[in-house]
């Protein structure tokens, strides 16, 4: 079996040289000690088929199934490093719960296989066949994927800080969880370097869940991702008092749900034509003629009627319309200085939500390619 690094074979943890590993013994040593919560750790284990490795370390291709199945490790033990090399491992269980740091799986065939709350930290997964596996609650950080299939694979509640995905294939039926295991995390703990660490973790896996989406021409998870992902700086940017990046990104929010939503800037305009429409009357005048070229002078006056008030509304509605879409047919003027001051603002507000009502749309148009 696998022992600590202060067993035989290993260097200890203070750097004292220890007794070398006895012949038989397969003696591979993972030096883990730079990997939160674990140490170096050496193999025990006998050596396998004459060669100078047990089973699980020495580097061949096409290893018995059964055999390492009858040698899996507890739950609880170490085998990091691992070497999985064109192993048929298809519908297993035996790997759930296992340790496993900084294993390779090369052109393993992993199709249906459970490895549910392994710790895969550091691991390499290159050319394997993961379909319809369930990693749900494996430690996947700093593990990379290349050209790995998984298609309907089970990945919720994985931890997938400083991931890395290269040419994976996902489908639909991947399911990735309602959001990552760090988000859940972050209001259960006090202090703040773990808090930021756990902000930091959430960001890097939406911003990786994203990349991997749009390769795969999946358009509606990458955008849920890229939402998710915004949405964790925006907290993070309250829970450590950057107020006015709190605020910039909060009304990036609102007014556009971070740039992916058309309706929200429509909805936007209209809010502020209709603020800048009650405004003018309350404020100031606007002046206007007849068609018979009669001076009017367009203010709220309660005492004159709703008649007259409603007439009052809508003239400043179209007033602040024209001035919001800078028309400037120059039929109505405001004549104070308040109002002139809120018809400035509202001109500059409009040509800046129309520049955003493209740039919104635009997006829209690529994610939905």
């Amino acid at each position: 079996m696998a022992t600590e690094s202060t067993g035989p074979g290993a260097e200890s943890t203070t750097g004292e040289e220890v007794a070398p590993v006895p012949e038989g013994r397969c003696g591979h040593v993972y030096e883990a000690s730079t990997v939160t919560g674990l140490g170096g750790i050496c193999c025990w284990r006998e050596t396998w088929n004459g060669h100078d490795r047990c089973i699980w370390h020495a580097d061949v291709a096409q290893k018995p199934t059964r055999l390492l199945e009858s040698t899996a490790p507890e739950v609880g033990e170490r085998l990091d490093g691992a070497v999985l090399r064109d192993v048929e491992l298809s519908g297993s269980e035996w790997l759930a719960g296992r340790t496993m740091a900084g294993a390779r799986f090369v052109n393993a065939n992993l199709d249906g296989a459970d490895l549910t709350g392994a710790d895969l930290r550091y691991s390499h997964f290159e050319g394997v066949d993961a379909q319809h596996a369930t990693l749900r609650g494996t430690n996947l950080e700093h593990a990379e994927f290349d050209r790995t299939d998984l298609r309907g694979a089970d990945l919720s509640r994985i931890r997938l800080h400083y991931a890395v995905f290269d040419n994976v294939r996902i489908s639909e039926s991947t399911d990735f969880g309602d959001g990552v295991v760090y988000a859940e995390s972050i209001p259960d703990s006090a202090d703040d370097d773990e808090r930021r660490r756990l902000y930091e973790a959430s960001h890097w896996s939406y911003n990786e869940l994203q990349q991997v989406a749009e390769e795969n021409g999946l358009t509606g998870a990458a955008r849920t991702y890229y939402l998710a992902r915004k949405d964790v700086r925006r907290r993070e940017a309250w829970a450590f008092g950057s107020y006015p990046r709190a605020l910039a990104r909060e009304a990036w929010r609102w007014t556009t749900s971070y740039g992916s939503s058309p309706w929200r800037v429509i909805a936007t305009s209209l809010a502020v034509i209709l603020v800048c429409a009650v405004l003018y009357p309350l404020i100031g005048q606007i002046h206007g003629t007849t068609p018979e070229g009669t001076p009017v002078k367009y203010f709220f006056d309660p005492s004159v009627g709703v008649l007259y008030n409603v007439v009052v509304f809508l003239q400043s509605l179209y007033f602040s319309t024209v001035t919001f879409a800078t028309l400037g047919f120059g039929d109505l003027q405001p004549v104070f200085i308040p109002a002139r001051v809120v018809a400035g603002v509202e001109a500059l507000l409009g040509q800046l939500l129309m520049a955003l009502l493209v740039f919104v749309l635009t997006r829209n148009v690529t994610w939905s390619e």
